[in-house]
C-alpha cells in the first residue's frame, strides 16, 4: 500500500503511469520484480463480500467493481470519486469504502449510487469496519474516527500514537488498530478510548481478525501474532515465510493470510500451524475475505482469485477493462 495505506507494502509513491517492473524494499522482505506490465490503476486493495453470491473489490482511481454471482462476471459500480480507495466494508444494505485525502464514500443500494461523506480529514484513510451503524475507519498519523450513525456524522478519536494505522477490526464493543512499528491498540468501550497494548514487535502490523477473545494479528517479514485473552498477552506463531502479510480471514479455527509474491496461508488449528496455498500468481496480494468454504482474494495487476473449496484450488476471475494475466 504507497505513501500509506492499503497497498500495505511501502513504496507509496508510483501512482499514475504504467510499469513494467515494480521493485520496492519491504521491512524483512526482498526486492519484488513482476515481469508483466500493468498501469498501477489495476492494482485493487480491498475487498467485501455480502454473501457468496454479492462480493465488491475496491482499488486506483476510484475504483469499484461488483460481482452479483461469486466473482463469475465483475461490473464497474461509479463512485464518483478519482482518490485511491484502499478498504470497503458493509453491513446489511450499506457500504462504506475509505481512501486519499480523507475520502469515505457510502452506499444504501448495494453500490447502485455513492455519496461522500464528510470525514473532516484530508489523511489518507487505510481500513474502514462496521457493525450495524457503527463504523470506524483508521489511518494516517494515527487517525481514528468514528460514526454511530452510518457515517452521518464523523468523530476524530485519541489514538495516542502518530504511526500510520492499516487496519482495524471490531467484535461487539472490542475493537483494535494495528499499524507501523508494531502498533496493536484497543478499545473496550467501542472506540471512544484507546490503550496501547505490547506486542513485543518492531515491523509494521497490516491486519487484525478476531473470533471471541482470540485475535490474530499479520505483518511484516511474515509476522504472524495470536491472542487467546483479548490482546493482554501476544505470542508470536511460526508463519514459514519472511513475506510481507498483508490481510487475513477466517472462521473459529480456519484461518487464511495472503501477502506478497502471491503468498497465501492456510491453517485448520486457529493458527498453531499454517501450510501455504497455492495462488497461481506471482502478483501481490493485498486483501481476503471468506464466506464459509468460499474465499476471494485481490492485488496487484487486478488480481481476482476465488476459492469455493477452502483454498485448496485458485481460480483466477477477469473483470471488464482490468487483465486477465
Amino acid at each position: 500500500m504507497r505513501y500509506f495505506a492499503r497497498d500495505k507494502l511501502a513504496g507509496w509513491a508510483n501512482q499514475a503511469f504504467l510499469i513494467s517492473v515494480v521493485c520496492f524494499s519491504l521491512a524483512g522482505c526482498t526486492k519484488h520484480e513482476q515481469a508483466e506490465s500493468f498501469d498501477v490503476t489495476d492494482r485493487l486493495q480491498g475487498l467485501w463480500a455480502r454473501d457468496a453470491a454479492q462480493v465488491w473489490a475496491v482499488g486506483e482511481e476510484g475504483s469499484i467493481l461488483h460481482s452479483a454471482d461469486g466473482g463469475e462476471h465483475w461490473r464497474s459500480q461509479k463512485s464518483g470519486a478519482v482518490e485511491q480507495l484502499f478498504s470497503i466494508w458493509g453491513s446489511n444494505s450499506q457500504l462504506w469504502a475509505v481512501g486519499a485525502n480523507g475520502a469515505i464514500l457510502h452506499s444504501t443500494d448495494g453500490g447502485d449510487r455513492w455519496q461522500p461523506q464528510k470525514s473532516g480529514t484530508d489523511r489518507q484513510l487505510a481500513s474502514v469496519y462496521a457493525i450495524g451503524l457503527q463504523v470506524w475507519a483508521v489511518g494516517e498519523k494515527g487517525t481514528i474516527l468514528y460514526s454511530v450513525n452510518g457515517g452521518k456524522d464523523w468523530q476524530s478519536k485519541a489514538s495516542g500514537t502518530k504511526r500510520q494505522l492499516y487496519a482495524v477490526y471490531a467484535t461487539g464493543s472490542q475493537v483494535w488498530a494495528v499499524g507501523d512499528d508494531g502498533t496493536i491498540l484497543r478499545s473496550a468501550d467501542g472506540g471512544q478510548k484507546w490503550q496501547p497494548q505490547k506486542s513485543d514487535e518492531a515491523v509494521s502490523l497490516r491486519a487484525v481478525y478476531g473470533s471471541g477473545s482470540q485475535v490474530w494479528v499479520v505483518g511484516d517479514s511474515g509476522t504472524i501474532l495470536h491472542s487467546v485473552d483479548g490482546g493482554e498477552h501476544w505470542q508470536l506463531q511460526t508463519s514459514g515465510t519472511v513475506e510481507t502479510l498483508a490481510a487475513l480471514c477466517g472462521g473459529e479455527t480456519e484461518l487464511w493470510i495472503v501477502g506478497t509474491d502471491g503468498t497465501i496461508l492456510y491453517s485448520a488449528d486457529g493458527g498453531q500451524t499454517w501450510q501455504p496455498q497455492v495462488s497461481g500468481t506471482a502478483h501481490h496480494l493485498l486483501d481476503v475475505f471468506s464466506i464459509g468454504s468460499q474465499l476471494w482474494s485481490v492485488g496487484y495487476g487486478g488480481a481476482i482469485l476465488h476459492s469455493v473449496d477452502g483454498g485448496r484450488n485458485w481460480q483466477r476471475q477477469t473483470a471488464e477493462g482490468l487483465p486477465s494475466g
